[in-house]
């Protein structure tokens, strides 16, 4: 049965023309200028193990605010995922981020344990300038 080695939040993912993974933008933390907003696009680059040729995939991925609530796309852009080789992209599209906090993005492979990648969206503050004369 498939499983999750690693996975990463990324602004993009992609195999080039040789076929390494490419990651653009990795994601440890958001930095927000303002709440509530939505991000555009973020995906979830996973390495994948014991991969059987015709196997299915019976994958879950889910998105949790910091007061818990689940979210899901509201429209059927929102989500798409791809398999390249032994990995699986996933591709999240308008992800309302409501307020500052740790949000928690899960992704599971049928029984198996859930990887959770937590995100820090923190507010940055308002620059500050100095006055010129």
């Amino acid at each position: 049965m498939a499983r999750i080695k690693w996975a990463q939040l990324c602004e993009l993912a992609f195999l080039d023309n040789c076929g390494r993974l490419c990651l653009i933008g990795v994601t440890t933390q958001m930095a927000v200028p303002s709440l509530p907003l939505a991000v555009r696009q973020l995906m979830i680059a996973a390495c994948l193990v014991d991969v059987r040729p015709g196997d299915g995939l019976d994958l879950g991925v889910s998105v949790a605010t910091p007061n818990g609530i689940s979210m899901a796309p509201d429209h059927d852009d929102g989500f798409n995922v791809a398999v390249a080789g032994d990995y699986l992209l996933i591709t999240m599209r308008d992800i309302p981020l409501t307020e500052e906090g740790i949000y928690h993005v899960m992704l599971s492979i049928g029984t198996s344990d859930a990887v959770v990648l937590d995100v820090p969206v923190l507010l940055t503050s308002p620059s500050v300038h100095a006055d010129v004369h």
